[in-house]
């Protein structure tokens, strides 16, 4: 009993620290948009995500087309270099993206 009380308190523990974990990164990916697209694409970051499906924002992501997938969007958005920004941002498309449910909170 004592070691399914365990297995069960890891298991929650490891799921809040994993979700707590993708909200900081969408946070930064947020601040990541404002701070370097929103004024060359001429639009927020939550219509950007709204371009694509969530599953389409996954796919873009593991094959290392996001880059190319924002630039098709926004033709005058800057190279996005860093793998640290480019999950980042990832997370906060993804999180707007047309089939998510997540509407702005302002």
């Amino acid at each position: 009993m004592k070691r399914a009380l365990f297995l069960l308190s890891s298991v929650v523990l490891t799921l809040t620290l994993f979700t707590t974990n993708l909200q900081a990164s969408a946070v930064k990916g947020k601040i990541f948009y404002a701070k370097n697209l929103k004024s060359p694409c001429g639009f927020t970051g939550e219509i950007m995500g709204k371009k694509h499906t969530m599953n389409e924002w996954r796919t873009f992501y593991d094959t290392h087309k996001l880059n190319d997938a924002i630039k098709a969007i926004c033709p005058k958005a800057p190279l996005i270099e860093s793998e640290k920004d480019l999950t980042n941002l990832y997370h906060f498309l993804n999180s707007f993206a047309s089939d998510s449910g997540n509407v702005p909170s302002c």
